[in-house]
C-alpha cells in the first residue's frame, strides 16, 4: 500500500471513529511509528486532525478541505459511473467548463478525444493531455491553490466574464435539499459562483458520501442546477426532480 492511499484510509478510519492511536495504526499497517506520525503530521497541517499524545482526534471543521490525494481515494468507482453518465451529455462543438475536482478528472479523461472546447482553472487535467486529445483546452489564470490544484483568484474569475459556456461541469464537497450545494473554501466557492453565472446548462457531479453535508461556502441552490448526477448508492429516500442516478 502506498502513503496515499494510507493517508486516506487513515483519514476515513479518524471520520468513523473520531480518534486514532498511533500504535494501532502502526500495527494495523505493518509500519514503523514514525511513517505513523508523519501522516498524522499530514492530516494535522491540512487541518483535518489535531495530533495528541500517542494519537490524533478529528477537527470536525465546516471550513477544511482534503488534499487532491486524499479526495482521489474516495469513491473511486462511484466517481467513474458518474463520469460516465456525464461524458453522455456532451457533444462535438460543445463549448464546457470542467471544474477542480477528482470527479472532474475522471470526466476529463473520457471526454478530452472529442472535439470539443474545454475551459478549466484545474491545472491537474495537463497531467492527461496526451496525442489522442483533439478537445481545446483553454487554462484560466489566477493564483494556484495546492489544495485544489487550481487557479482561484480575482484573475480567474475576471478570465470567465469574457466567456458564455454551453455546459458548466461542478463539482461539490457538501450537498443539502435544503440549504444547497457548499464547500469548505471561499475562494473557490465565488470561482464557481461565477462559472455559473456564465454558464448555459449548469450540471453538479457529486457521489452519494457527499448528501446531507453542509460546508461553510455555498455555492447553489438545488434549483440553480439543471441536473444533479450521482451515483446509484444514494439513499432512496433522497428524491429530487434534478437528481439522475448514475449505473
Amino acid at each position: 500500500m502506498n502513503t496515499i492511499q494510507r493517508r486516506y484510509e487513515i483519514y476515513e478510519k479518524l471520520k468513523k471513529e473520531k480518534t486514532v492511536q498511533v500504535n494501532e495504526l502502526a500495527e494495523m499497517y505493518s509500519v514503523s511509528l514514525m511513517t505513523i506520525r508523519r501522516d498524522l503530521d499530514s492530516l494535522e497541517n491540512q487541518g483535518l486532525a489535531t495530533k495528541s499524545y500517542g494519537g490524533a482526534t478529528l477537527n470536525e471543521s465546516f471550513s477544511t478541505e482534503p488534499s487532491f490525494e486524499i479526495k482521489e481515494g474516495i469513491s473511486q468507482s462511484d466517481k467513474k459511473d458518474i463520469a460516465i453518465y456525464a461524458s453522455t451529455l456532451i457533444q462535438d462543438g460543445d463549448s464546457i467548463y470542467l471544474d477542480c475536482g477528482t470527479t472532474c478528472l475522471e470526466l476529463f479523461k473520457r471526454i478530452h478525444h472529442k472535439k470539443i472546447t474545454i475551459f478549466t482553472n484545474f491545472w491537474k487535467i495537463l497531467q492527461y493531455v496526451d496525442r489522442n486529445t483533439k478537445a481545446k483546452i483553454i487554462m484560466a489564470p489566477g493564483t494556484y491553490n495546492p489544495v485544489t490544484q487550481a487557479a482561484l483568484s480575482e484573475s480567474t474569475i475576471q478570465f470567465f466574464k469574457n466567456y458564455y459556456i454551453d455546459k458548466a461541469f461542478i463539482s461539490v464537497l457538501g450537498i443539502d435539499l435544503d440549504f444547497g450545494a457548499s464547500i469548505p473554501s471561499m475562494s473557490d466557492a465565488i470561482v464557481k459562483k461565477s462559472i455559473l453565472d456564465c454558464s448555459n446548462k449548469k450540471i453538479c457531479m457529486v457521489d452519494h458520501t457527499k448528501f446531507n453535508k453542509k460546508y461553510m461556502s455555498k455555492i447553489a441552490n438545488i434549483d440553480n442546477f439543471d441536473i444533479i448526477i450521482t451515483d446509484s448508492k444514494l439513499d432512496n429516500d433522497i428524491q429530487h426532480e434534478k437528481i439522475r442516478r448514475a449505473h
